[in-house]
């Protein structure tokens, strides 16, 4: 036996596969995995080439051939079905009729009975059966008729079974019954998010739910491997080949077989799927449909997406510019760039300054990298903080690695702000002083004394105290810790559970501490407190978090507390 012959007949074997293969578009040259073609002689040998005698497949390697086979055998009455013509026929009861459908072009197909007969369906000549979506019965649609959502080229073979004697009308229509659902053509945007482990040869979908009756909706997702011409598809109403895979169990994980350039998967309800065996430098297109469980399988094409499967180049930083970066990345590390300028306005040694804020108050540690070598690292901070690297070579590039100081941290170590300058002062933000600790100088029943270190900033600066009040059911301040909340004065009081808020110019003091008493508190609640330092142009940066407790009776106005 040839191999190529050995190899279709083991993928007649695999179900799964078959169902996906034989479903897929193939263009001009469709493959034909039926053993009784592959085992006769060639219709037109080739002169002098004597023709090959391949060995029988034995039945009981196939049974479902074999069960086939044997209808074709039972089924000896013929009947032509062609696409919008009705045929109208008389059966007796328990009669046999089978009828076969041949389609030039993939199209929505519905098939309708107007009597309920026992039936079953069969694609291009295989063994295995169809298992369409059932057709709501109504006027002139009885039990029993079919819809295929996406129905591809080929021959379709219909074997009916007559439950009752009298007359059988069957419609071959070349639409969806739900073909005139208003959302089918209304807009429908959604995003389609991809996360590439070239080291791995993984990669991780995300995608939004559907708009449209999400709690309905399943999803499947195409992925083919793009070449200079895109992906044929078939030309049907949803685009989908995705029939005789709906059934299939959701797979939280597919391996891509590299001989192949389309591979179907679907999640069920699930909005994520991992992929695994990429090829590295590779391009992949995208295609996500949704499956409408309610609509008789209606098949959506919800989003399409090109994905260059490549290692990601670490994100690039830019000076004088305040960034939120995302640092849970993989293992909870995250790694970005920033290049030093050719020219600085530094007389002496060159030298970069870092501005840093863990945004939920995490302890976090940060490197800095050149050609993989370390050149300096921090402790383990979780405020904001300055890093100043000296020694920098002008027009170098460097890489800054975020990392959490635990496990523990790596929960809430999600986001991080960062600024970059070479030059001594940051243009549009503030100076804060090295040590951004804000203290709680006294409480009394309703009102709070706090004090703060100045800022060293020469130019003209500005205070605001903001409060907070933190919900009784939760007092931990580490679940509303936010650095890198929009602190402008408009908008930090839209936030939720915003209290208070006053902002006054620096006080002018020997020892440059700055005082500030908060009133209206009450008794028995707990606040959040931040206070930021301002210039009169750039964004405000804020000191490190304060939590106030306050007591819960108080007797008379002379009680204190002191810390």
């Amino acid at each position: 036996m040839s191999p190529g012959v050995e190899l279709l007949l083991l993928l007649l074997l695999s179900a799964s596969l078959h169902a996906e293969i034989s479903h897929l578009p193939m263009a001009s040259n469709r493959i034909i995995l039926d053993s009784t073609e592959l085992l006769q002689n060639p219709l037109i040998p080739d002169a002098g080439v004597p023709a090959a005698r391949a060995t029988p497949l034995p039945p009981q390697k196939c049974p479902s051939l074999q069960r086939y086979r044997k209808m074709l055998k039972d089924f000896d009455d013929l009947e032509d079905l062609y696409v919008d013509v009705p045929v109208h026929i008389a059966l007796a009861e328990r009669q046999r009729k089978r009828f076969v459908l041949n389609l030039n072009d993939s199209t929505p197909l519905t098939i309708r009975f107007s009597a309920p007969v026992g039936r079953k369906m069969y694609y291009n000549q295989t063994g295995n059966p169809l298992r369409p979506a059932a057709v709501a019965p109504g006027p002139g649609v009885a039990v029993g008729s079919l819809v295929l959502p996406c129905a591809l080229r080929g021959q379709y073979d219909l074997f009916v079974l007559a439950r009752h004697s009298g007359a059988l009308k069957v419609d071959a229509l070349a639409e969806h019954p739900q073909h005139d659902w208003p959302l089918l053509n209304a807009t429908h945007r959604i995003a389609i998010r991809t996360q590439n482990r070239v080291r791995k040869r993984e990669m991780i979908v995300k995608w939004e739910r559907s708009k449209f009756d999400f709690h309905v909706m399943h999803y499947c997702l195409a992925v083919s491997a793009y070449t200079d011409h895109r992906p044929m598809t078939p030309i049907c109403a949803a685009r989908g080949p995705l029939e005789g895979i709906w059934g299939a169990p959701p797979q939280r994980e597919r391996r891509l077989n590299p001989r192949q350039n389309v591979h179907i998967v679907c999640t069920g309800k699930r909005r994520q799927q991992l992929l695994r065996r990429l090829l590295p430098r590779s391009s992949y297109h995208l295609d996500l449909f949704g499956i409408h469980q309610g609509r008789q399988n209606l098949t959506l094409r919800l989003a399409s997406s090109q994905v260059n499967f490549n290692r990601t180049q670490p994100l690039a930083l830019k000076q004088q510019a305040l960034m939120q970066l995302k640092i849970g990345g993989q293992h909870g590390k995250q790694v970005y760039s920033f290049k030093v300028p050719q020219t600085t306005r530094q007389l002496g040694e060159p030298f970069m300054r870092h501005l840093l804020i863990p945004c939920s108050g995490s302890e976090i540690r940060v490197k800095l990298l050149r050609q993989r070598s370390e050149v300096g690292k921090t402790e383990a901070f979780y405020s904001p903080t300055y890093i100043r690297q000296k020694g920098v070579l002008p027009g170098e590039r460097y890489l800054m690695r975020f990392e959490p100081s635990n496990d523990d941290e790596a929960l809430r170590a999600q986001k991080v702000m960062v600024a970059l300058s070479s030059e001594a002062l940051f243009r549009d933000l503030p100076e804060l002083p090295q040590n951004t600790t804000v203290f709680n100088v006294r409480t009394r029943c309703s009102r709070a004394t706090i004090a703060w270190n100045g800022s060293p900033d020469e130019r003209e600066l500005s205070y605001c105290i903001i409060v907070f009040n933190l919900p009784q059911r939760n007092r931990s301040v580490v679940d509303f810790t936010n650095y890198c909340m929009d602190f402008v004065p408009k908008r930090v009081m839209q936030y939720r559970n915003f209290e208070w808020m006053t902002c006054r110019e620096r006080q002018q003091s020997p020892d440059n501490i700055e005082t500030e008493t908060i009133l209206n508190l009450m008794p028995g609640s707990s606040y959040l407190v931040y206070v930021t330092a301002n210039l009169s142009m750039g964004k405000p940066l804020p000191y490190q978090a304060l939590t106030l407790h306050m007591a819960s009776q108080c007797l008379d106005g002379s009680h204190e507390s002191f810390y």
